[in-house]
């Protein structure tokens, strides 16, 4: 067939063809949410979430006061309306972290560990003190599980927040709830206070936000519920024999990380944080859990997702990309996605830029001070990440 033959038409125009681009305001969110969509602000009346199985994990709380607090709201004349001041139950979570990242550089920090060895440096913390006065006879030895402190040593964990806030002047903090799920207090025996551990982690973050809040109310301070990736991996064999082997379910997943969510919210959080990613399909259960809450409970609380890289190939532990791995949770459409811990921050930059140019939605970043050194310290300083 000769070029004559050939004729180019106009493509084929559509109804959609003519709307007019408009300008993304925020990134987009939930569509299985009306709240959400809406931007309804979360009312913080816990107590009126009655969805059975929310109630079922409240039936098995340890919490000792069976009329704890779970009620968050606030007056809705506390503080003045606009931005930048913030009320429960009159504003939108939702609309004010768009607000606050669209004009400044947020502030979030959280790493519980590391901050608690320092404390332990200055102060005694042996197994006597994560044992407290409550379990004195505890059939283990539970030294180094650092959750057990809210409830052990609260001082402790609510003064590292405070710390936080006051001297870093974070606008964010994430809970002491890394590890506080059943499955990965299974170590310690303690599968039965998973929803405790949340609930007293929560609580003490949104005591501290609160009384900082308080003496700069034109600064709103927000409680992060953190959820570990668990000691478990739902798409990697734990046995070199048998790559097909697993010990843990998709499901078991779900369970555990639903329980982890309802003691947050109930201790007051405003965000949930899927972090320290390693293996996507966990992240995937606790997604799902997340969204499950959120069409029981029929709040707006906004998802952000943090995932780390292994190595210098910038690849998770289960072999993703970040941006195979934003590809894979894209369908959760969290409000902001990140990286954490991992390489230090100069190693991580090229990856954080990588990812930037993929994801629909915020991006943030919190890294830690690199790999250990020869000696076991650390070369990244406080000063030096400052400046990368």
């Amino acid at each position: 067939m000769s070029g004559k033959d050939f004729k180019i038409h106009p493509r084929k125009q559509f109804a959609y063809d003519s709307i007019p681009p408009k300008a993304r305001l925020e990134p987009p969110v939930p569509t299985y949410n009306d709240a959400a969509k809406n931007h309804t602000p979360n009312p913080y009346l816990n107590s009126s979430l009655t969805h059975e199985k929310i109630l079922e994990i409240r039936s098995r709380s340890t919490v000792p006061d069976a009329n704890a607090n779970i009620d968050y709201s606030q007056p809705k004349d506390l503080y003045p309306e606009s931005f930048p001041h913030f009320v429960r139950g009159r504003d939108s979570v939702r609309e004010y972290i768009t607000s606050l990242f669209t004009s400044q550089i947020a502030m979030y920090d959280g790493a519980m560990g590391t901050m608690i060895q320092n404390y332990s440096k200055r102060n005694k913390l042996e197994e006597e003190e994560y044992r407290g006065d409550r379990f004195t006879d505890w059939t283990c030895n539970v030294k180094g599980n650092n959750d057990m402190l809210s409830i052990t040593q609260p001082h402790v964990i609510k003064g590292i927040y405070k710390e936080y806030l006051e001297v870093g002047g974070s606008n964010m903090i994430g809970t002491n709830t890394f590890s506080s799920t059943t499955i990965a207090m299974a170590d310690y025996e303690m599968e039965p206070y998973a929803y405790e551990l949340n609930y007293i982690g929560a609580k003490l973050a949104r005591e501290a936000c609160d009384e900082v809040t308080a003496k700069d109310p034109s600064k709103p301070r927000f409680v992060v519920g953190a959820l570990g990736p668990t000691n478990r991996t739902g798409s990697i064999s734990p046995s070199v024999e048998d790559p097909a082997a697993r010990n843990v379910t998709f499901d078991e997943l779900v369970e555990t990380y639903f329980e982890q969510i309802v003691g947050l919210v109930d201790g007051g959080c405003d965000i949930l944080i899927v972090e320290t990613i390693f293996d996507t399909l966990n992240a995937k259960c606790a997604i799902y859990a997340v969204g499950e809450f959120l069409e029981f409970s029929g709040l707006d609380i906004p998802l952000f997702v943090s995932g780390t890289l292994v190595d210098q190939s910038g690849r998770t532990l289960s072999g993703q990309t970040g941006e195979a791995f934003y590809a894979s949770i894209r369908h959760s459409k969290p409000m902001c996605v990140g990286l954490n811990c991992a390489l230090g921050a100069n190693h991580m930059a090229p990856f954080v830029e990588r990812l930037a140019k993929v994801v629909e939605c915020f991006m943030h970043v919190y890294s830690n001070a690199g790999l250990p050194n020869a000696m076991g310290g650390y070369d990244d300083t406080p000063d030096t990440m400052a400046e990368q």
